[in-house]
């Protein structure tokens, strides 16, 4: 097992003072349970003491605040109240995996209360590795509280000019997506997006986890095998719920169409593959041309389109063995695929 080393990044924020606040009418609010099998029919209950008579609205949102099911509107409450959720949509359909969670209004003769988690941009933390396993294919890491993960495996070595890590990113193990709390086991190869290179044993092999806190609340589902959620934005109702500003600390707060990045496929066109070198080569001081396309499950265009872009390449060795050849990059594992992807 090869222990990881990464360096933790600092997050600094203010907490400004607080204010009072008139005595809250949704005294408490639980879940029984925070992941949920929606392909297994199960449901979570959710239970909520009121300190006072009046009326209630309960809506579970997606990631972006959209609504998705109402549980009540307008509903008479005085004291506790349970409902469920069975992972369905208000259309009827089984939602797609990912993190919801909830937002209840009350009203009273006094005025009003909300109770609205999801509406404040989390900060992003660092966490450390534990460890990769070879033999289970696994990478281990634990977290503090449900959170959202992204994970990248590559190359990073201190540039001596800028004294930072610098180098490529290798693999994206988990993109942006939901995950309970405690010891996590994801599971991942070791090899690079393309398949052909086994990451950990690089020379300066690193591997960052950055992490946001989920709402308060959030049910994780799982088990919805017939569409992603970047697929569902196009079909979703009316508009999202959140107020929170857009002002943006890297991923945090940015909406799932503009935090998704669809798969690149890289195709060399004027290189040959040698089973024999383990090496993409091409001509002596022939330029290297690429076909580069999009695959997969991808944003509505409009986030695309509205999106800055560029492509960078970053070669580890640069050899010539021969007059009339160059070796781009080299790997003693097994050949391509028709074309190498990288996310």
């Amino acid at each position: 097992m090869r222990r990881i080393v990464v360096s933790l990044v600092a997050v600094a924020f203010c907490i400004g003072a607080a204010t009072a606040a008139p005595p809250s009418a949704i005294r408490s609010v639980a879940i029984d349970h925070h992941s949920l099998n929606v392909a297994a029919g199960e449901t979570v209950t959710v239970a909520i003491d009121f300190a006072r008579r009046g009326l209630t609205t309960i809506v579970i949102v997606d990631r972006d605040g959209y609504p998705v099911r109402t549980l009540a509107k307008a509903q008479a409450v005085d004291g506790s109240l349970s409902l469920g959720w069975d992972g369905r949509d208000d259309r009827g359909q089984l939602v797609a995996d990912e993190a919801y969670s909830l937002k209840i209004d009350w009203r009273g003769a006094e005025g009003g209360d909300t109770y609205f988690p999801a509406n404040t941009v989390q900060p992003i933390t660092a966490i450390e590795p534990r460890s990769y396993s070879r033999r289970s294919a696994t990478l281990s890491y634990t977290l503090p509280r449900p959170s959202r993960v992204h994970i990248q495996a590559g190359t990073a070595a201190i540039d001596p000019k800028t004294k930072k890590p610098t180098g490529a990113v290798m693999k994206t193990v988990v993109n942006r997506e939901p995950r309970i709390g405690g010891p996590i086991a994801e599971h991942w190869t070791g090899f690079d997006e393309s398949g052909l290179i086994f990451v950990p044993d690089l020379q300066d092999f690193v591997v960052a986890i950055a992490a946001s806190p989920l709402p308060e609340n959030s049910v994780i589902t799982f088990g919805n095998r017939e569409r992603r959620f970047v697929e569902t934005l196009a079909s979703r109702r009316g508009s999202s719920l959140f107020t929170f500003s857009e002002q943006h600390q890297h991923h945090a707060g940015l909406s799932t169409a503009d935090d998704t990045s669809p798969a690149l496929a890289i195709e060399p066109l004027n290189a040959t593959w040698s089973a024999a070198e383990h090496a993409w080569t091409t001509k002596a001081r022939t330029p290297l041309r690429l076909h580069l396309s999009i695959q997969g499950p991808r944003p509505p265009r409009s986030a695309n389109t509205r999106q800055p872009s560029s492509c960078s390449s970053m070669a580890s060795a640069w050899e010539s063995r021969h007059p009339n050849t160059a070796t781009l990059s080299k790997s003693p594992l097994i050949p391509p695929p028709a074309s190498a992807a990288c996310a």
